[in-house]
């Protein structure tokens, strides 16, 4: 299964696990599961950014004379 979030809806997502607070072995186990869903895809966020800013600095600079 696949869901899209903005960003705003994943960091209110986030938030709102955080503070969640489980009843049980298997709750807990299900928060533990999204939370690394939520850091991983965070993680691939902050690698692509990262990626995009190290072409753009091996990028030459035009000169205009």
């Amino acid at each position: 299964m696949k869901l899209e979030l903005s960003k705003e809806q994943l960091e209110l997502l986030e938030f709102i696990i955080e503070d969640f607070e489980y009843q049980d072995d298997e709750e807990r186990s299900l928060i533990e599961g999204i939370q690394s869903q939520i850091y991983d895809v965070k993680e691939e966020e902050l690698l692509r950014v990262i990626g995009i800013l190290k072409a753009q600095a091996s990028q030459p600079k035009a000169e205009w004379n």
